[in-house]
């Protein structure tokens, strides 16, 4: 077996348990919302979201760069049994994650009564924010033990972080809930303490398992200082570049308010579902496209236009589910009382989630064959192409603006990928493969609405989740979606 086929096999084993575990800690997350949406009102809820987004952008921050520095340049000295080297780098972006934690939590609380005031526009929010600096401050450590593990090729380790964090958010979540303190305050403490115990129990297996790491001594090299320095510039750059995108809880809170946050946020993680159980695949493809890459470019080719069929087909599996009956879906799912306010938007967002899907597996091929500089310069163009359409639209139409501006943003992000790939690869971009797809959905959608086919109980709901399942896989096999070479080339074996 050649070294190419036993790193695939490595990364596919890797690949499958942080899989696993990082969509058990999803489950989790998505209960903390379900919790949520279910106790809290409407304005409360979108309260704790606008309130979380604003904190949550300073976390891009609390590195400076240095974690993708750490990510390059410790599994070297790692690989080369230089512990010392690598232990002191990973204490160098800890420190400083540590420092701009800090210091960002303290600007946030210095300003929480103007922000409270004049951006989140009600009264008492400021307490919310003193809370969720305490998380700022935990998620800063969190990045960084997730940075080592990552180094140390310990895939149970850093994926049973994002689970852990998640399963004690949930615990003291319905601790507080049962307590009968179902408010923005006490869930917001249940974040800060889910990701501190967090913290304690991944230190401590640190320094009980990788003692040959932990027990060096602490010593400051410039030099290596300076070597971080140079790698953590440029991607501070596109760190400061691509948060830039991230403004439509942002706009949706200064131009309407916590109640369009809230609705948001439950249109949101139902349209980000296959995001977010496909995302850890881009952790398996960024080092298979840098092997196939070396020699392998027909296979790479063969593989990207396989990505260009399996990935829209995956997304729309989800998308036209939800576009068929999201009523009920959030109903049941969210609560009662969200039903009528989300449907529009749901279903555009949705729709424009498959671009996003495809854009996160492109962006990882794109980083595997080493155009980062083509890559940093899609996300500057974005970042003003963005901030643009959601300001503009979200002023008009709220939360429907918002959904159409994501929309719109990923459909030229798309373009933009596929445009810097074939510059490197000649491939060819499955357009018959598409017009299928579209026939076969309209069909489906058609079909559903003439029949008046409306699931209003689980057993129905299920049922009909079955069934669609079925047809689409039937689909999926009559198009030949998946063969033998592509199995063959994921498992780095031969057919």
């Amino acid at each position: 077996m050649s070294s190419s086929q036993t790193m695939q096999e490595k990364v596919v084993r890797s690949g499958v348990v942080a899989i696993i575990l990082t969509f058990l800690g999803s489950v989790c997350a998505y209960l903390v919302r379900i919790l949520y949406s279910h106790t809290l009102t409407i304005e409360d809820y979108g309260l704790f979201y606008a309130t979380f987004a604003l904190v949550n952008a300073a976390t891009v921050y609390t590195d400076l760069g240095f974690g993708y520095s750490v990510a390059y340049f410790m599994p070297k000295y790692l690989k080369l049994k230089s512990y010392s080297k690598a232990w002191n780098i990973f204490i160098y972006g800890q420190v400083i994650s540590l420092i701009m934690a800090v210091i960002l939590s303290v600007i946030f609380a210095f300003f929480a009564p103007f922000l409270a005031k004049n951006y989140l526009k009600v009264t008492g929010s400021e307490n919310l924010i003193y809370v969720f600096c305490i998380y700022l401050t935990a998620f800063a450590v969190i990045n960084g033990l997730i940075l080592i593990y990552s180094s140390l090729q310990k895939a149970k380790y850093y994926s049973s972080i994002t689970l852990s964090r998640w399963l004690f958010t949930l615990i003291f979540s319905v601790f507080f809930f049962l307590f009968d303190l179902p408010n923005v305050i006490f869930y917001a403490a249940a974040w800060a303490f889910g990701h501190i115990l967090t913290v304690g129990i991944f230190l401590y297996l640190l320094h009980a398992n990788h003692s040959f790491l932990t027990n060096n001594k602490i010593v400051w090299e410039m030099k290596t200082f300076k070597l971080l320095l140079t790698m953590a510039l440029p991607a501070l750059a596109e760190t400061v570049i691509s948060i830039v995108i991230i403004t439509d809880t942002f706009f949706l809170t200064l131009f309407k308010g916590v109640k369009e946050v809230g609705i948001y946020n439950i249109i949101y993680p139902l349209a980000f579902i296959p995001v977010i159980l496909f995302s850890p695949i881009n952790t398996l493809l960024l080092p298979m496209v840098s092997h196939l890459m070396e020699g392998e470019k027909h296979s790479l080719k063969y593989l990207l236009q396989k990505i260009l069929e399996i990935i829209p087909f995956m997304g729309l599996y989800f998308a036209l589910f939800l576009a068929i009956s999201p009523s009920y879906i959030v109903s049941v799912v969210f609560g009662q009382k969200w039903s009528g306010l989300v449907e529009i938007p749901l279903t555009v967002l949705s729709v424009g989630t498959i671009a996003i899907l495809l854009n996160g597996i492109l962006g990882a091929v794109i980083l595997g064959i080493g155009k980062v500089r083509e890559r940093l310069k899609v996300a500057a163009a974005m970042a003003v192409i963005g901030v643009g359409l959601n300001a503009f639209l979200i002023w008009y139409y709220g939360v429907l603006g918002a959904t159409v501006a994501i929309s719109i943003a990923a459909l030229i992000i798309s373009a933009m990928y596929i445009k810097i790939l074939k510059s490197s690869l000649n491939f060819s971009i499955p357009v018959l493969f598409y017009l299928k797809l579209l026939i076969f959905s309209i069909t489906i959608y058609i079909l559903v609405k003439y029949l008046n086919i409306q699931p209003s109980n689980w057993f129905e709901f299920i049922g009909f989740g079955f069934i669609y399942t079925i047809i689409f896989l039937l689909f999926g096999y009559l198009i030949k979606l998946i063969d033998k070479r592509l199995v063959g080339l994921l498992l780095g074996k031969k057919f």
